[in-house]
Parts: structure tokens; C-alpha cells; sequence
């Protein structure tokens, strides 16, 4: 069992609205890391890190505009990170994940802090009305769930899901598709460390993953199967990203 995040001290900026921007400007070098095509989206510049071995991106915008497009150089199933975004003191920071199919995004997760809470919702495409449930794991383990959520709905965390470094959070974000065509976001520490989740209907709940997965109705549900790039963005003056999987 990880060790609880309580006793940590760090404290995360507020979290604004992000605003959603995937368009990449057309001039913009690519950058591979980890095999992978990487393009800046909006004023961000992108390098190499040769000491961390990592991609560092570097924004400009204080809206969150600014981040990278991920080209997945062909139709993925699943994709995951692992990421350290900086704190922007004296800022609101904001951090907006993208799902991209046929050239158009197909689902948002979004993370933001309201006061003492991280606050995180997602957003689909794939049915009207969109709908999704919120689900807790701990080791693997599900714990609890609450469904018929809307982009409305907010899972709060009721400490930081920081890892004892004070300048710095790493987390393991993820996006992947199932058999049934749910479309489903995956959010993590890095070192899998337990934090307590506030859930919309007011249960608290302890857990090392969240896990926000579209509901689906086959008969009113257009179905993605695959995707083929993911956006970040982020107003953290840096985003460094360690590590990517496709599959």
C-alpha cells in the first residue's frame, strides 16, 4: 500500500478554465521524442532534453493555449505519459488533455483547482447527450464508481496529488479506447501514491488512479475505435514529458 499524500505540504496554484485550442501552426518544426512526431501548439517551442531525457515544452500563453500535439503515427488504442508540469506562481494554472480521431478531437479531460480541491472533468463526442463514469482504483482494485456524469460534473481531490517534491507534481495520465468503443481517460501519480477523491455526490474515496469512461449507448453512439494524436496544454510556464507509450 502507497503511503499517503495527507502529510504532504505542497500545495498546487488555482486552476482556471482552460481554453481549447488544437490547432498547430503550420511552420512549426517536429520534434521526435520517443519515436513519436511532436509539433507545438500555439507559442510553445519544444526541446530536447539531453540530461533528463525528456521533452521540454515551454509555453507563453497565461490562458493555457500553449502545449504540444502528439502525432501517434498510426491508428492507436491507447496512449500513456508521464509528466511533470512546473508551477506557475502567481498564476491560475490549467491543464487540458485531447483525444484527436479523423482529424478531430473526440474527447477533453481537463484539470483545475477550486480553492483547496484539484477539480477534474472529461468531455465526449461520441453520443448526445455525452454522458461518463467516474471510477476510483486503488492497486488495480476498483473501490467505487459514480455514473450518468456530465462535462459538468467535477471529482475533487482533497489533497495535492503532488509527490513530496515542492516545485513539481509527476503524473501518468493515459487515454485509451475499449471493445465496446468507450472512450476512457486514466489519471495517476506517478508513484502511485493513495490521495483522497472527492466524488460528485459528496462520498470521499481513497485511490491511486482515476478513471473517467465514457457511457455508451449502441443505439445513439458513434463508435472510436482508434485515435490518432493527443493534445496538452498547459499555462505551466514548463511541461517536461518523460516518457510515452502507444499501442
Amino acid at each position: 500500500m502507497s503511503k499517503s499524500l495527507r502529510s504532504l505540504a505542497v500545495k498546487l496554484p488555482l486552476l482556471a478554465g482552460s481554453l481549447v485550442v488544437t490547432a498547430v501552426a503550420a511552420q512549426s518544426p517536429l520534434v521526435v521524442f520517443r519515436g513519436l512526431d511532436h509539433a507545438r501548439v500555439g507559442n510553445a517551442s519544444l526541446t530536447l532534453d539531453s540530461r533528463e531525457d525528456a521533452l521540454l515544452v515551454r509555453t507563453r500563453d497565461p490562458r493555457g493555449v500553449d502545449g504540444v500535439r502528439v502525432a501517434l503515427g498510426r491508428e492507436a488504442t491507447s496512449w500513456t505519459a508521464r509528466m511533470r508540469p512546473s508551477l506557475a506562481t502567481g498564476l491560475p494554472f490549467n491543464l487540458t488533455l485531447g483525444a484527436i480521431a479523423d482529424g478531430q478531437p473526440i474527447s477533453h479531460a481537463f484539470l483545475r483547482q477550486n480553492g483547496d480541491l484539484l477539480e477534474v472533468s472529461a468531455h465526449f463526442t461520441g453520443a448526445t447527450p455525452s454522458t461518463y463514469s467516474a471510477q476510483v482504483y486503488n492497486n488495480g482494485r476498483l473501490v467505487g464508481a459514480q455514473g450518468g456524469l456530465s462535462a459538468r460534473a467535477r471529482v475533487g481531490f482533497a489533497v495535492d496529488i503532488c509527490t513530496a517534491v515542492p516545485d513539481f507534481c509527476e503524473w501518468v495520465p493515459g487515454f485509451f479506447t475499449t471493445a465496446m468503443s468507450e472512450c476512457v481517460w486514466r489519471i495517476g501519480s506517478a508513484t502511485g501514491v493513495d490521495t483522497e477523491m472527492v466524488m460528485p455526490d459528496g462520498a470521499v474515496l481513497t485511490g491511486d488512479e482515476l478513471r473517467l469512461v465514457e457511457e455508451v449507448d449502441p443505439a445513439g453512439h458513434y463508435p472510436y475505435l482508434t485515435f490518432s494524436a493527443i493534445t496538452i496544454q498547459t499555462n505551466a510556464p514548463t511541461l517536461t514529458l518523460f516518457s510515452e507509450t502507444v499501442r
